[in-house]
């Protein structure tokens, strides 16, 4: 951070009782930022459950029918139960969104900067439960919202960059390990914002590339190929358990 002169908020307010606060200031920019990290199990057990009480609801109304054990997969079901699927999906990084906006809320006070633009960092660390694009959808659909004023419900949040950390991608297009890094600014005129996120994009693959002394390709969200996937053996499927039987086996 601070080859790019990023400042750690932590060292500013002090670390005797911290207040709940975001990571980063960025002084030249006048930009706050809050990263978050996807970790192993991103989705957990909540979201299994979740989503086989759906499940078996659909089957109730004959709109899904499942024998035995048997994989489902997504693209084919009825539109509406996609929707309930991607819902179900958004849930966990709704509340990274929430939090983070609250976090930069509480830094802006604390730092006496309540005109500083503010950036929503998350990085993939160890996560496969949500794929590169998956995770981008996710989260800028969440950062469209509305509140019933048709203000930002998340309005403390005028940035968001999402990036593979530790996590290698691959996509068919290149045999190179591949990282990605996709940004964007909500308003399109927020130079100040998009001339730090540019930064930043320049700057992570070429500090990973030396770190790690390897040859990297790096796909931004300008061309973003809907199959990049990241690397190695995909993590096991989520197994969830319908209550119901289908109703033509039900006896009695």
């Amino acid at each position: 951070m601070k080859g790019i002169q990023g400042e750690l908020v932590s060292d500013l307010v002090g670390n005797d009782n911290p207040p709940r606060s975001a990571d980063f200031l960025f002084r030249r920019h006048n930009v706050i930022a809050e990263l978050k990290a996807l970790e192993a199990d991103s989705l957990g057990e909540s979201f299994r459950r979740k989503l086989g009480e759906r499940a078996a609801e659909r089957q109730r109304k004959d709109q899904l029918l499942v024998y035995g054990t048997a994989r489902i997969d997504s693209h084919r079901l009825p539109l509406a139960c996609q929707h309930e699927l991607l819902d179900l999906m958004a849930a966990p990084l709704q509340r990274i969104v929430k939090a983070a906006d609250a976090q930069i809320a509480s830094t802006k006070k604390i730092l006496g900067l309540p005109a500083a633009r503010s950036l929503l960092w998350i990085a993939s660390d160890v996560n496969q439960d949500l794929q590169p694009d998956t995770v981008w959808y996710l989260v800028t659909r969440i950062l469209r919202k509305t509140q019933g004023d048709g203000t930002p419900q998340y309005r403390h949040i005028q940035g968001m960059a999402y990036f593979s950390a530790r996590m290698i991608a691959e996509v068919p297009q290149t045999t190179l390990p591949v990282l990605f890094w996709f940004s964007g600014a909500r308003d399109d005129s927020d130079h100040e914002m998009k001339a730090l996120l540019g930064v930043m994009g320049a700057a992570w693959p070429q500090y990973v590339a030396s770190a790690q002394q390897v040859q990297l390709h790096l796909v931004d969200k300008k061309n973003t190929p809907s199959d990049l996937r990241f690397a190695g053996p995909p993590g096991p499927l989520p197994k969830i358990y319908m209550s119901d039987p289908p109703p033509d086996s039900k006896t009695g």
